[in-house]
């Protein structure tokens, strides 16, 4: 992907106990996302993804692994479709991963 790309991802459901599930991490496919579950990091909100660049042949390592982003400082919110945005950007720092962007209502990712 490069700036201005998107590709169309999917919301994995919570379990029914509140955590990410272990299928989860079996074998996400790129642009899978998981939350926001309680206790992944902590009290804070969390929501688990797979970037979308993760089984790129040029993927950088540290952006094939499961990635996360907190509440705060990133907002999450529901969306009437069953999807949700997150803001603030999803940044590839302080380690690059090749892709920073946003998740958009809609299940897409969208790059900067």
């Amino acid at each position: 992907m490069a700036a201005g790309d998107t590709m169309i991802g999917r919301r994995i459901p919570v379990g029914k106990d509140g955590r990410i599930p272990e299928a989860f991490y079996g074998d996400p496919l790129p642009g899978d996302y998981c939350g926001p579950v309680s206790g992944y990091t902590g009290e804070k909100a969390s929501v688990v993804f797979l970037l979308p660049n993760a089984r790129d042949a040029d993927a950088p390592a540290s952006a094939r692994g499961i990635q996360y982003v907190c509440s705060p400082p990133h907002v999450f919110r529901e969306c009437a479709d069953g999807s949700l945005e997150i803001r603030e950007s999803i940044s590839d720092q302080p380690r690059s991963t090749g892709w920073h962007g946003y998740l958009d209502e809609g299940h897409r990712w969208r790059q900067v």
